[in-house]
């Protein structure tokens, strides 16, 4: 445990805290990282600025892994606390280049804390491997932090009385965790967003939180535990109506029209609740504002609600269209019935395809998210979820039309697995995972499925640098970061994953005639890529954006190059 502030400082000198997020390129996009906004917000709120000098340093601004810049960042600002933010992709970053970073810290006894949803699972690894006398947050810092900061700065021994911390204690050196708690998010401060002023010029991805945790919650694949303790449906939280409506005012005034809800289920909950907040909020609302948002299928549409539930769920979108609604995420993962089982969704997807339906007709736009693989799969599961989704107008949607389940440790899928494993004797998933994404690698219990992943993920990695920065580019706000040429980006991402599909499932079918159907997909894909590094070209020579921006001038990049790309 690291001295306390008061036990080596003049009293009335100001607490010099630098919190930064990390960026992975792992994950290219423009877009604000939302809880370094949160935990800003309530430090300023919890110390006079006479007796806090707070610096946020988002790394998304630079878009690019620059541990020198980093570490020259840090040494002007002289903290006496360094927060870092652990998104994913990150941990590889900080584990090699840790040691620098530190020694930027000219203060000696400075009070490091790590946080994010990396350190929420890896606080033991980040005590052992990384910095052995750091704090790590786990799950909420909104709370834990601003008491951390009280406590070390009187030098008070009552580190156990802050709640959601990880430590290692001075003397026994044992590593001890205080208790879990939820933030009351009535009680929240509004985001600090001041140093976001760089990522809101570049039209990057501002968010917004209403809510936090999920009214559904069973998701098999899902990893709770950043946002809730026990991944509960009862640990869903709203904030209040007026909270919300005073932090879109705050966006309001540093030019910010075009936000996205950060919240993983918007209308969630009990329709009444939802109605009765969405209703006061827009009540409140004193400035124009456009947003997107994600929402459970069931919270669109509901093949138990009666007559009279789903006239009112309809007008209470048609009133958040009226009120700037553009687009929504539905995390609709299959089209398959068995798959929707394995991962228990609770929808069905004839009610997916209605709640896409439903809000089409209102003018909304929909993204739907995918999961084609997973462990258990069939070869048939996959060929008839391709098949529904491209009958349905869903395909050219999806945010990842060949995305495979993240096994993530301590998800209810891996128990799956695992109950499975066993009782066939078949060891499908490794035991060691990825830290930087918390997955652990398996294998496929269908061989077929097999080799069709391996030339499905071959061409994925190959065309990452190209599909996943145009996708992120396109997916958001009026403009975004792409100006007036967004919509014929959108276009081009639509068109490549309607081409994707249709290549899978050609692919199939020639698989199961006897034929390879490598050579199918090598060609279709290549047609494709082509087709999206053309529209990226001249999308971004168009705007005249091609070196505005790290990750834009990347992707340009490997547009501009695909010859090579694809050779690679």
């Amino acid at each position: 445990m690291a001295a306390g502030y008061g036990e080596r400082n003049a009293e009335g000198t100001p607490i010099r805290m630098m919190a930064v997020s990390l960026y992975s390129e792992r994950y290219p996009a423009i877009g604000e990282n939302h809880g370094l906004s949160a935990i800003g917000g309530a430090v300023r709120a919890s110390f006079s600025e006479s007796a806090l000098q707070l610096t946020l340093l988002d790394m998304v601004e630079w878009g690019e892994e620059d541990a020198e810049r980093l570490a020259s960042s840090i040494r002007q600002a002289e903290p006496h606390v360094l927060a870092i933010g652990l998104q994913y992709g990150t941990y590889s970053f900080l584990s090699k280049h840790y040691s620098r970073l530190r020694q930027a810290v000219t203060e000696s006894n400075a009070l490091i804390v790590f946080g994010g949803p990396l350190a929420t699972y890896l606080s033991d690894r980040l005590l052992d491997e990384v910095e052995p006398e750091s704090v790590v947050i786990l799950g909420e810092a909104d709370e834990a932090l601003p008491l951390l900061l009280q406590a070390w700065k009187t030098g008070s021994k009552s580190w156990p009385q802050v709640p959601n911390i990880r430590y290692r204690d001075k003397i026994s050196g044992l590593a001890i965790s205080s208790r879990r708690k939820l933030v009351d998010l009535n009680r929240l401060s509004i985001p600090s967003r001041q140093h976001l002023k760089i990522i809101a010029e570049l039209g990057g991805e501002i968010f917004v939180e209403t809510s936090r945790g999920c009214s559904w919650a069973a998701c098999t694949f899902c990893l709770r535990g950043l946002t809730d303790i026990h991944g509960r449906s009862h640990e869903f939280r709203r904030k209040s109506p007026e909270l919300v409506a005073q932090d879109l005012q705050d966006l309001n005034t540093l030019g910010v029209t075009d936000i996205t809800v950060a919240d993983e289920d918007f209308l969630g909950g009990k329709l009444e609740e939802t109605e009765k907040f969405v209703y006061r909020l827009l009540d409140q609302l004193r400035s124009p504002f456009r947003f997107d948002a994600s929402a459970t299928v069931h919270s669109v549409f509901s093949r138990r609600d009666s007559p009279e539930m789903a006239t009112r769920r309809r007008a209470l979108l048609q009133a958040l269209v009226d009120s700037g609604l553009q687009k929504v995420f539905l995390g609709i993962e299959s089209c398959s019935d068995t798959q929707l089982k394995r991962y228990a969704k609770g929808h069905t997807r004839t009610e997916a395809v209605q709640a896409a339906e439903l809000l089409r007709s209102l003018g909304v736009r929909v993204e739907i998210g995918v999961i084609l693989f997973d462990p258990l799969c069939s070869l048939a599961e996959i060929e008839d979820s391709l098949q529904f989704m491209r009958a349905n107008d869903l395909a050219s949607v999806a945010s990842g039309i060949s995305s495979e389940l993240r096994l993530q440790t301590g998800s209810t899928y891996l128990h799956m697995l695992r109950k499975y494993e066993i009782s066939s004797g078949n060891a499908l998933h490794d035991r060691d995972f990825d830290p930087d994404t918390l997955t652990h690698s398996y294998r496929f219990r269908s061989p077929e499925v097999q080799s069709l992943h391996g030339i499905v993920q071959h061409w994925n990695r190959k065309l990452h640098p190209l599909y996943y920065p145009a996708k992120s580019l396109s997916r958001f706000g009026v403009h975004g970061a792409l100006g007036s040429s967004v919509r014929s980006m959108r276009t081009a991402t639509n068109t490549f994953r309607d081409e994707t599909c249709d290549a899978i499932i050609y692919a199939i079918r020639r698989g199961r005639d006897g034929d390879d159907p490598r050579e199918t997909l090598d060609y279709a894909l290549t047609a494709a890529a082509y087709h999206l590094a053309h529209a990226v070209v001249k999308t971004l020579e168009h705007e005249n954006m091609k070196d505005s921006h790290p990750v834009i001038r990347r992707v340009f990049t490997a547009a501009r190059d695909i010859d090579e790309l694809i050779a690679n």
